[in-house]
Order: structure tokens, then sequence, then C-alpha cells
């Protein structure tokens, strides 16, 4: 599908390494923008992420980066066609070399996080799906540089990785405030999303099912993705 069509804007995928999919739209839905002004999208692949924060918000600035030069030219493609381009900036850039001196009070990223060595044998989707194209490590690093004090870093993992990076976060004086528990269905927990802050403070739990035992979408997820679905689900 070189098209996918969401209830505000279109995201063109032909080049992209990796196509629009649910970890993409939870982690938009469920990204906090209020009272944002400076956005910044890691690995922005399509640039999904980021129209869906210009959707929520109607007047933050995002600057979105990504690695990959076919999934740029699709990018900008999006960013072009849609009715935020005024407010939307694309680059094709390594993330591990931005300049650190401006700031962003939003970082949203869903980043390569396999951290098996059996790669993807298309050199574009191993770099989209692995995290040796940007390890976890150094990302965390470079968010510490770019996020305001008063800012907040939003991300999504398999379960299984996160208490591993939170702990490591935490070293590096990134807090979790927030821990969303993403379940395919009852029981099947698959995914976290994770925000952190700068400032240290209670956490918030939160569990999510997309689909019950006969495979249809709950509707929590109904509720959480109907501002940005095009259809009926």
């Amino acid at each position: 599908m070189s098209t996918f069509t969401f209830k505000e804007f279109e995201i063109y995928q032909a080049n992209s390494a990796l196509k629009v999919g649910t970890d993409a739209m939870v982690l938009g839905a469920f990204v906090d923008v209020s009272n944002k002004k400076k956005c910044l999208d890691i690995g922005a692949g399509t640039g999904v992420l980021s129209l869906m924060v210009a959707q929520k918000n109607l007047f933050i600035q995002v600057k979105a980066i990504e690695i990959d030069p076919a999934s740029t030219i699709d990018l900008l493609f999006n960013f072009k066609h849609s009715k935020w381009q005024n407010r939307l900036v694309g680059e094709c850039q390594d993330f591990l070399t931005l300049d650190t001196s401006e700031k962003f009070d939003l970082i949203i990223t869903n980043p390569p996080y396999y951290e098996t060595k059996n790669l993807n044998s298309r050199q574009n989707i191993a770099q989209a799906k692995h995290e040796g194209s940007l390890p976890f490590n150094l990302l965390f690093q470079q968010v510490r540089e770019l996020l305001m004090e008063e800012g907040t870093f939003w991300m999504i993992l398999p379960a299984e990785n996160a208490l591993k990076w939170n702990r490591f976060a935490e070293k590096l004086g990134l807090f979790c405030k927030e821990e969303i528990s993403i379940f395919g269905k009852p029981g099947n927990l698959k995914r976290k999303i994770l925000a952190f802050s700068k400032i240290k403070q209670e956490k918030k739990e939160i569990n999510l099912i997309i689909r019950d035992y006969s495979n249809q979408y709950t509707n929590e997820y109904k509720a959480l993705t109907k501002k940005f679905h095009s259809k009926e689900l």
C-alpha cells in the first residue's frame, strides 16, 4: 500500500523502509502535546508521528529528522502536502550528529529497537528496525542534551526491553513519568510506551488492549485513535 489515509492527512510511503503501523498509531495518539511549542521527531520515517502531533497541537513547530534518504523523500512529500506544512521541517540527517544547541520541549521517537544480530538483508529495513543504527545508550544521551528542563521524551519499544532502558535513562537523569503497557490481545503484552522527564515525579501507569479475544478492536483502542482513523474500525 503506497498511501495510508488518515482523517486529516495522507501518508505516502512508497519509498520508506517501514510502513505505517500500530506502533506509530498508538504512540502518536498517546503523546501529550499540551502547552508544547517545539517538537523533535527522531527517525521520522514517513513523518506520521510529526503529522499526528501537528494535528493535535495547532501551534507546535515540528522538526523531523530521518537518516534514510529514500524515507526522507516520503517524509518531505507528506509534509509538503499537509495543511500544516508551515509548521513542519524535515531533514535527512543522523540524529547522533545533530547540533545540541537547539532545545525542544517535546521529543518523540519510534526507534529501531531489535537487539538481535540477525539483521534484515535490506540495508534500509535493517537500519530502521535494528538498534545498531541508533544504539539506545547514545539515543538517551543525545536526548538528554536536547531536551528542555520542562520537556518530555516519548518513545515506544518492546515490553521486554523497557526495564533495562528505564534504568539506564534514570542514571542519566531522565525519569519515567508515564508507562503505558500495550497488549495485542488480553494477556499478550507487546509494547511499552514510556514518557521521560528531567523532573522526578510519581509515575502514571496505563494499560491498553488493542484487540479482544475475537480479534475485534476494543472500545478503548477505537476511542484512542478515532481522531486519526479515516474509517470506523
